[in-house]
């Protein structure tokens, strides 16, 4: 059995994906507009908008320099050819003028991610990843991680998170204001502000929840983006199923999932299922040499996957 794609299930689940993404960075940019609003005007959203760029200007985007925070190395093509293979191919069939760096992790976790952005990128595999998974489960890790450096999701994660910070300070440093006010506001008698007050302390959390659902949501964009990648969604879900070990049962409606920055993987699996359609074909029987570096040590097993 084959699976292939519903091209129309594909292209609704990407524009939902899409629209989603656009409202939930507008909405958390709005709400860091709304608090500079409240504390200083005009002059508070421009003060902002002024730290929100410096900031992503002087943050180190170097794929070597942010891979030096996870003890990971760069890894050569001699040492494991058929990886640089698939990463080349991917990158082609993505449109990349270039294929990003592999970088190699001594990490028993079974864990990839991408760093940098797609002008500037690499992916970072971990020892516990390559020799747990198979080939068409590894290429289709690659091509999930492929598919955030394409659409720049580090860079637009990283800009929510500065947002949101923003937006917590200010919403604690306008709480402290209000409450210090509270005493001359009831001897002079002017009216207490309760409605800003409730809605800077709300501020925080809704914040929290918009970059969780943003997180969330290029999750599932990167999943269907690696699909349509590979062509196979089917290699996907093996992975999510062994990455995850006993996280694809479902998720029970009282399970709070609105604070989590990754979808269940019972979610992202059904999601890849609705994409997928079964169809049968002689079975083919791949075989390759793996060429991991013999240095490599065996490590003890953690899971998780960004």
């Amino acid at each position: 059995m084959k699976t292939i794609l519903r091209k129309k299930a594909v292209e609704s689940h990407q524009w939902w994906n899409t629209a989603q993404s656009i409202l939930q960075l507008g909405t958390l940019t709005g709400l860091l507009s709304l608090m500079c609003w409240l504390l200083a005007g005009t002059l508070g959203i421009a003060f902002a908008t002024g730290t929100v760029l410096l900031t992503l200007w002087f943050l180190p985007r170097s794929p070597a320099i942010l891979m030096r925070w996870h003890q990971g190395r760069l890894l050569r093509t001699e040492e494991m050819p058929w990886l640089h293979q698939i990463q080349k191919d991917l990158a082609k069939r993505a449109g990349f003028v270039w294929s990003p760096v592999l970088y190699y992790v001594p990490s028993s976790a079974l864990n990839a991610f991408a760093v940098g952005n797609r002008q500037e990128g690499g992916i970072a595999v971990t020892d516990g990843l390559l020799r747990t998974l198979s080939y068409r489960e590894i290429r289709a890790v690659l091509a999930h991680e492929m598919i955030h450096l394409q659409h720049n999701d580090v860079s637009v994660m990283l800009l929510s998170s500065i947002v949101g910070r923003l937006v917590y300070w200010l919403a604690w440093f306008g709480i402290a204001l209000i409450l210090f006010s509270l005493p001359l506001s009831w001897l002079y008698g002017q009216t207490v502000p309760w409605f800003w007050l409730l809605m800077l302390m709300a501020a925080p959390w809704l914040s929290l929840l918009l970059q969780a659902g943003l997180s969330r949501t290029r999750e599932f964009q990167a999943d269907l983006g690696a699909a349509r990648l590979t062509d196979d969604p089917q290699a996907l879900i093996q992975a999510l199923t062994k990455i995850n070990p006993g996280s694809s049962a479902p998720v029970h409606s009282g399970d709070f999932t609105l604070l989590r920055s990754h979808p269940a993987t019972s979610e992202r699996i059904a999601r890849l299922a609705s994409i997928s359609q079964a169809v049968w074909e002689p079975r083919d029987f791949l075989w390759c040499d793996f060429n991991r570096p013999s240095y490599l040590s065996w490590t003890k097993r953690r899971y998780g996957w960004q």
